[in-house]
C-alpha cells in the first residue's frame, strides 16, 4: 500500500486518538501491511499505548476500532481489532479507483522529491585496456537501475562514466606497445591485443623489475604531454571504449558523460592549491597528504615526485561535478573495498568548507565471491569475463527456447531478451550490501524465482490480453482507450484479486523506497512478489471465459495492471520484456 492511501487513512482517523500519544505523523508511520492479507490491507499496532492507557493492547484495539467505525469512513468497508491491532479493510471500488489513478499517471508511480534537482551519477567506469570481468556488472546493472529510479523519483539525471584512463599503468602499456607491437595482431584484434600485452608486461615485471621503472617514465611522459604516447593513449582509449560499448548496449546501459580520470588532470593543481589554502596539506615522508581524523589514516593527495592520485582526481571530479555540471546530489556506485577511500574524500571536501559534501554518497555493493579461481586478478589473466557469461546465458535460453517452443518467432532476439536478463535479475535480487556467490548453476537456473519467471509472467499478462483484444475485435490503441473507461462502481474484489490489487498498488511506494535506500534489490523482490500473486490469480480464477461478463472485465483491468507493473518494474531493473516467450 502507497503512502497517499496511508495518509488518507491516518488524517481521518488521528482525532479518535486525542489525548494519546498517536498523532497523525506517528499514526501515519505506524500504518502497516498485515502479515496475513485476510486480515485488511493496512494495520495500525496499538502496543505504545499500554503504558499510557494503562490497559491491554487487545483491549485498545478493540476500544478504538469502534471509535473509527462510528466514524463511518465511506471508502473503509472495515475496521477491527485482533491481538492489539486494528485491522482496516478498504472497499473494492475505493482500491480500484486508486490503481486506475495510479495507471493514468503520464509517468506511472513517480515520485517528486527529485523535481527541480540535478543528480550525477557514476557508474560502471571500467578501467581502459581491462575487459569487464564480472566483477564489473555489479556496478554496471546496480547503477543504471539506480539511475531509473532517480528519474522515477523526479530526478534530472546525468549518467556519467568515470573511465580509469590515467595513471601509470598506462605508461606501462605505452611502453609495451612500444616494445613489442609487432607481435599482435592489432588490425583484426585491437582489443585483445591490448589486454594481452597488458597481462604479458605484468608477468615479465615481475623477473625484470626495470620494467615498472620503464612504465612510470614513459606515463611521465604523457602528463608532461609527449605527442607520440599521448596519441598512443589516445587509440588505446579508443579501442577499449568500442569493446565497452558493445557490452553496454547488450544491458541497455547509458551513460550522458564520458569524463574519465584524464579529465581533470589539468584541474589537479588548482585542486591542490586548493586544498593548500586552507591550511589541510601536510608533508609526509615527501608526500603531501590532508589528516581527517583520528580513526581515519590521512588521505594522500600526491606522491612524493609530485604525482597525482586517485584522491586528487576523485576531489577535482567531486567539484567540477558540482560547480560545472551543477549536481544537487552526487553518487558513487563503487565496491564496498573503495569505502575508506570514499570516506577520505568526502571529508577531504568537508574540510575543504564544501557545505555540499554531504550530498556526496559512496554507494558501495558487495563483491562476487568464486569456489574455484580464488581471487579475480585481471593482470594475472584469472577472471570471469562478463561477455563470456552473457553469451553463455544466451545459449541456454536459446536451448530452453528450442525445448519448449520450437516455433517461436525472432527466438535469438528473445534468448538474448532472456539470457540477459537472467544475469542482471540475478544480481540485483540480492541486496547490494552483500557479497554474492557465483554459481552458474543458480545464475543460469531459469525456474523459479528469476528474471525470466518474471519475463514469462509479464508474457502470460500480454497473451491474455491479446486473446481478450482478439475475441472483441479491439486495436491496441483502443484497447487503451477501453481501459481507460473502466468502470469501477459497484465492483466487488474477489480474495485473488483483492490480493493482486493491493499489492499493485503499492508500486509507487516500492520505487521511492528502492530510491530512499539506494536498493533495486527492493523493487526487485517487488516485481517477483507479483508475478507470483499474478499467477496465483490466473490459476485459480477463469479470465476470458468467467460466467458474468463484468467479472471478464474487472479481471481483464487487473490483468492489464498487473502487466503494466511488472513490465515497468522490469524496465527500471534494465531488464527487457518479450512479447512472446
Amino acid at each position: 500500500m502507497n503512502n497517499k492511501i496511508k495518509k488518507q487513512l491516518a488524517h481521518d482517523i488521528f482525532t479518535v486518538f486525542a489525548n494519546t500519544p498517536l498523532d497523525f505523523e506517528k499514526i501515519q508511520k505506524l500504518l502497516e501491511k498485515p502479515k496475513d492479507p485476510s486480515m485488511g490491507q493496512l494495520s495500525l499496532p496499538v502496543f505504545l499505548l499500554a503504558k499510557e492507557l494503562k490497559k491491554a493492547p487487545p483491549a485498545i484495539a478493540t476500544e478504538y476500532a469502534s471509535k473509527i467505525s462510528d466514524i463511518k469512513i465511506n471508502y473503509l468497508q472495515s475496521c477491527e481489532s485482533v491481538s492489539g491491532f486494528i485491522n482496516f479493510k478498504f472497499t473494492s471500488e475505493f482500491l480500484m479507483l486508486e490503481l486506475q489513478g495510479l495507471l493514468g499517471q503520464e509517468a506511472m508511480g513517480y515520485g517528486d522529491q527529485g523535481h527541480g534537482k540535478r543528480l550525477v551519477i557514476d557508474y560502471s567506469s571500467p578501467n581502459v585496456a581491462k575487459p569487464m570481468n564480472i566483477g564489473h556488472l555489479r556496478a554496471t546493472v546496480i547503477g543504471q537501475a539506480i539511475r531509473n529510479l532517480a528519474a522515477s523519483q523526479g530526478f534530472e539525471v546525468i549518467g556519467l562514466n568515470h573511465l580509469g584512463d590515467w595513471g601509470v599503468q598506462f605508461g606501462k602499456l605505452a611502453w609495451a606497445y612500444q616494445q613489442w607491437k609487432s607481435e599482435y595482431d592489432f588490425e583484426k584484434a585491437p582489443f585483445k591485443s591490448l589486454f594481452d600485452m597488458y597481462v604479458r608486461f605484468h608477468d615479465e615485471a615481475e623477473n625484470n623489475p626495470e620494467y615498472d621503472e620503464h612504465g612510470a617514465a614513459t606515463f611521465r611522459k604523457l602528463e608532461a604531454g609527449d605527442p607520440e604516447v599521448t596519441d598512443l593513449w589516445k587509440m588505446f582509449v579508443e579501442i577499449s571504449l568500442k569493446e565497452y560499448q558493445h557490452l553496454w548496449d547488450r544491458l541497455g546501459v547509458k551513460h550522458d558523460l564520458v569524463r574519465g580520470e584524464s579529465f581533470y588532470s589539468d584541474q589537479l593543481e588548482g585542486t591542490v592549491q586548493k586544498i593548500k589554502d586552507q591550511g589541510l596539506l601536510k608533508l609526509s615522508q615527501g608526500a603531501y597528504v590532508v589528516e581527517v581524523g583520528e580513526d581515519v589514516p590521512p588521505c594522500l593527495i600526491t606522491k612524493s615526485d609530485g604525482a597525482s592520485l586517485y584522491a586528487t582526481r576523485d576531489l577535482a571530479s567531486a567539484i567540477y561535478r558540482h560547480d560545472v555540471l551543477k549536481c544537487d546530489v552526487n553518487l558513487y556506485v563503487v565496491g564496498v573495498d573503495q569505502t575508506l577511500h570514499f570516506n577520505q574524500v568526502f571529508k577531504v571536501l568537508e574540510l575543504m568548507g564544501y557545505e555540499w559534501a554531504k550530498d556526496c554518497h559512496h554507494i558501495s555493493f558487495g563483491m562476487y565471491r568464486f569456489k574455484n579461481i580464488g581471487k579475480m586478478s585481471t593482470r594475472k589473466g584469472r577472471a570471469i569475463f562478463l561477455e563470456d557469461v552473457l553469451n553463455k546465458s544466451v545459449e541456454l535460453a536459446k536451448e530452453i527456447i528450442q525445448e519448449k517452443n520450437p516455433d517461436l518467432k525472432a527466438k535469438d532476439i528473445v534468448a538474448e531478451q532472456v539470457g540477459v536478463g537472467a544475469i542482471i535479475f540475478n544480481d540485483l535480487i540480492n541486496d547490494r550490501v552483500r557479497d554474492v556467490d557465483f554459481d552458474w548453476d543458480r545464475i543460469l537456473d531459469f525456474e523459479g524465482d528469476s528474471g525470466p519467471y518474471i519475463q514469462y509472467s509479464a508474457v502470460r499478462c500480454k497473451s491474455v490480453l491479446r486473446k481478450y483484444k482478439s475475441q472483441h475485435n479491439i486495436s491496441d490503441t483502443d484497447f487503451e482507450q477501453h481501459m481507460s473507461k473502466f468502470d469501477v462502481s459497484e465492483v466487488e474484489l474477489e480474495t485473488e484479486e483483492l490480493n493482486l490489487c493491493s499489492l499493485l498498488l503499492g508500486y509507487s511506494q516500492i520505487l521511492t523506497d528502492s530510491y530512499d535506500k539506494f536498493k533495486p534489490s527492493i523493487l526487485a523482490s517487488y516485481v517477483l512478489d507479483v508475478a507470483r500473486t499474478y499467477n496465483g490469480f490466473y490459476n485459480k480464477l477463469r479470465i476470458l471465459n468467467a460466467d458474468q461478463p463484468s467479472d471478464i472485465e474487472k479481471r481483464i483491468y487487473l490483468t492489464y495492471s498487473a502487466n503494466k507493473v511488472l513490465s515497468e518494474g522490469l524496465r527500471m531493473l534494465n531488464i527487457q520484456t518479450p512479447e512472446e516467450m
